[in-house]
C-alpha cells in the first residue's frame, strides 16, 4: 500500500517539472518582445520554481520509498540527476530572483539574463533526461 501511496505522489509531483521544460523558450521569447513581458514571465515562474523546490524534496522521500533495490546503476542513475536537477533548479531561481530585483546595470543584466538562459536550458535538458531514464526503465 505504501508503494501505491507513494507512486500517486511520486507522479502527482512530476507534473510540476513538466511545467519548466518551456521555460527556456519563454525566456527567449519574452527578450524579443516587450521588457514588461519579459518581467511578467519572471513573476509567474518565480512561485513555479519556489514549488518545484518543494516538488523536488518531496519527489524524492517518495522515490525513496519504492526503491527496493540500491545496487541498481538505474537507481544511481537517478539520483545524479536528481542532483543535477536541483543544482540548476536553485541557479534558475536565483536567476530570476535577482533580475526581479531590477538593480542592475545594463552590463550585469544582459551577463544575469544570459546566465538565465543557460541555466534554465539545463534545468530543461535535466528533466527531460529524468522523463527519459524512468521511461527506458520499462524497455
Amino acid at each position: 500500500m505504501t508503494y501505491i501511496i507513494s507512486y500517486g505522489i511520486h507522479v502527482l509531483v512530476a507534473l510540476v517539472f513538466f511545467i519548466l521544460i518551456p521555460l527556456p523558450y519563454l525566456i527567449k521569447g519574452s527578450l524579443l518582445d516587450r521588457e514588461e513581458s519579459f518581467q511578467k514571465l519572471l513573476s509567474i515562474y518565480q512561485p513555479i520554481l519556489l514549488v518545484a523546490h518543494g516538488a523536488l524534496v518531496v519527489s524524492v522521500v517518495s522515490g525513496l520509498l519504492m526503491v527496493a533495490d540500491w545496487t541498481s546503476l538505474w537507481v544511481w542513475g537517478v539520483i545524479v540527476l536528481w542532483v543535477a536537477i536541483g543544482a540548476w533548479l536553485g541557479l534558475t531561481a536565483k536567476g530570476i530572483r535577482l533580475l526581479k530585483g531590477n538593480q542592475e546595470s545594463s552590463e550585469e543584466r544582459a551577463v544575469l539574463v544570459t546566465n538565465l538562459k543557460k541555466h534554465s536550458l539545463f534545468l530543461m535538458v535535466a528533466i527531460i533526461a529524468m522523463f527519459a531514464l524512468k521511461i527506458f526503465r520499462y524497455f
